[in-house]
């Protein structure tokens, strides 16, 4: 068994996050680009462990697949791990789909579930309606949905350990004829992501990390995410990729991820993390 496979053995991505947080404490882990959002490491783990018990009591079951269709990365961190630490697959839906398209991904995962935030809501519910979802939960309110505040006060679960095989994350990409084609990725892909990260993406609890709303497929996207967060920086979400150079200045950025091709003027000692 490689180093890897015994990391995944022991501690899955969210467990590690959830440990973690204990030696961060009261750092910033998450800035909204909405006045006021804002959660410590200490926030974040007692928030993934609260909302999993939350999701538990709605239904989620271990292995079940949620659909994650939110536009921002703060939503997008504690909808993965929260359902991550109910035992649940996460599956990226990209705010770019049209909602016949999202309609169509959650469908084939069979997700009875979804996870939204404004402006998305409205397109959730619609794609909700065209699949096998059931429940959708909102980040902020969002009418016909169940607010993510109401699943809080349901105790707190503690995120289950897993084997390496076991599927992760579940998100899809467009093959060459157009279609959306799911690419699950399991614990160990997932450690073998991040163990490539640390050699190459260089953060640390010093940087402060622009982070624009979710991109591509969802793979690249979540490996840096949750390797900033593992490393004890601060993630700071801007609205789009338009607001980088403004954030950069009011939140002291270092580096920031974005989509590929993007440039930032102004801000040249600002490290890029480009997603395709």
């Amino acid at each position: 068994m490689t180093a890897t496979q015994m990391t995944v053995t022991d501690l899955t991505v969210t467990q590690q996050l959830v440990e973690t947080a204990a030696a961060h404490g009261g750092r910033n882990a998450l800035i909204g680009h909405v006045a006021g959002q804002a959660y410590t490491y200490s926030d974040l783990a007692s928030t993934i462990k609260r909302a999993a018990a939350g999701l538990a009591w709605r239904g989620l079951r271990p292995r079940d697949v949620v659909g994650v269709y939110v536009p921002d990365v703060v939503s997008y961190v504690l909808a993965c791990h929260a359902i991550g630490a109910a035992g649940g697959v996460p599956c990226p839906v990209s705010p770019e789909l049209s909602i016949g398209a999202a309609a169509g991904q959650l469908a084939d995962c069979g997700a009875r579930m979804l996870l939204t935030a404004p402006p998305l809501a409205a397109a959730a519910l619609a794609a909700a309606d065209r699949s096998w979802v059931r429940q959708v939960i909102s980040f902020g309110e969002a009418p016909a949905t169940t607010p993510f505040g109401s699943l809080l006060g349901m105790g707190s679960l503690q995120p289950p350990a897993a084997r390496p095989h076991d599927l992760a994350l579940l998100p899809y990409r467009r093959t060459t004829a157009g279609a959306l084609h799911p690419v699950g990725l399991t614990h160990l892909d997932l450690a073998t992501q991040l163990a490539g990260l640390r050699s190459t993406a260089g953060v640390t609890e010093r940087d402060v990390v622009l982070v624009a709303p979710p991109m591509g497929d969802g793979r690249s996207y979540t490996a840096l995410v949750d390797h900033a967060l593992l490393h004890g920086v601060t993630l700071a979400a801007v609205a789009s990729a338009d607001d980088l150079a403004a954030a950069a200045i009011e939140h002291g950025g270092t580096a920031a991820i974005v989509p590929l091709g993007v440039e930032v003027p102004a801000a040249e000692a600002l490290r890029l993390f480009a997603v395709a």
